[in-house]
């Protein structure tokens, strides 16, 4: 299953978070390390979900421009550049999803 996910450049590598995975959140020195260790924490959340029966959020336009909104405020509060980036991570899904 395809999960987007959300890109933030950091002063090193990039910080990235899965709007339909409530605490999806990782970071890597670059694109790639960043991509792996979110599609880890997607894959390990969706896990630990199916354990205690419960199912992801259904992923829609509201969901993700919902969060790039909150990510493109806090940047802004921050006085970070309002650049951020979106795509998507290929994930495994548990047998119990």
């Amino acid at each position: 299953m395809k999960y987007t996910v959300i890109l933030q450049p950091e002063a090193v590598g990039y910080s990235v978070t899965c709007p339909a995975v409530p605490g999806a959140v990782s970071q890597g020195d670059t694109l790639g390390e960043a991509l792996a260790m979110i599609t880890e924490a997607i894959e390990l959340l969706l896990e630990c979900m199916a354990d205690e029966g419960e199912r992801p959020l259904e992923e829609t336009p509201e969901v993700i421009a919902g969060e790039v909104a909150a990510v493109l405020a806090g940047r802004r509060e921050d006085g970070l550049p309002m650049t951020i980036e979106t795509c998507e991570v290929e994930v495994r899904l548990p047998a119990a999803v």
